[in-house]
């Protein structure tokens, strides 16, 4: 992401640039003395972020903010002030977000964790999962395995559910044709899934919700049609009409 921090502190100014190049070492992170020169940085960078000082010389950065929201409008602005006092006239410019000075790392995670206006980064997805002639789960371009032959396929079901939450008593249903004598064993191809996957680096994986089981479908890219799991896996139409 880009940002610029605008305070007429040095001190301030260096702290908040260590901070951000810690938050975000892969971006761009700017510092201006004024609004003024905050306004001319926008002219010539697409910030995300501007975070600003509220007494300055010159303008200040309330005004400033009203300046500047006609002309970037998705900017996120996040006030930083050692006078608590300004926030009603602050939260007037409809800010994202409002740091009381001092203030450390965990402040600025905290107010870029809630951006009015998300950043949108590009982000690379670990694994890619083709659904051709055979179903494949690709690492690094690599093929990916579990320890469990069945654990791939409880993986594709989750895959094809695109999504959508399972119980266990469907997942019982798919694997074991409603067997729930196999309740245990289903426990132990989460715990293959989960732990081949963290062993690989791929975290987070497995969400559930409610007792219920989906996939972060925010760590792969799919290719191919999802209906065609199906036929590979030899799912019937009956078993996945009694499950939507």
């Amino acid at each position: 992401m880009t940002t610029i921090f605008a305070d007429d502190s040095g001190a301030a100014l260096v702290m908040m640039d260590l901070f951000l190049k810690k938050i975000d070492p892969e971006g761009t992170h700017l510092s201006a003395g004024s609004v003024t020169d905050a306004m001319a940085l926008l002219e010539e960078n697409e910030a995300d972020v501007l975070f600003l000082d509220i007494e300055m010389p010159g303008i200040n950065g309330i005004v400033g903010a009203h300046y500047l929201e006609a002309s970037y409008p998705k900017l996120n602005i996040i006030f930083v002030t050692g006078h608590p006092e300004y926030a009603l006239d602050a939260l007037k410019v409809y800010p994202s977000g409002f740091i009381e000075k001092p203030f450390d790392e965990d402040d600025v995670r905290e107010a870029l964790r809630h951006l009015r206006y998300p950043i949108e980064q590009a982000v690379k997805k670990p694994l890619k999962i083709s659904c051709g002639e055979r179903f494949t789960v690709m690492l690094n371009d690599s093929e990916f395995a579990f320890e469990h032959k069945l654990t791939m396929e409880l993986f594709a079901y989750l895959v094809y559910k695109n999504g959508e939450v399972s119980s266990n008593a469907e997942l019982i249903d798919v694997l074991y044709e409603g067997d729930f004598d196999k309740e245990e064993e289903l426990r132990a191809l989460f715990k293959d899934m989960r732990g081949c996957f963290e062993n690989a680096g791929v975290n987070n994986i497995i969400v559930k919700r409610h007792g219920c089981t989906t996939l972060n479908s925010a760590l792969y890219d799919i290719e191919g049609e999802l209906s065609d799991i199906a036929v590979q896996y030899d799912w019937s139409a009956e078993i996945l009409s009694r499950n939507e």
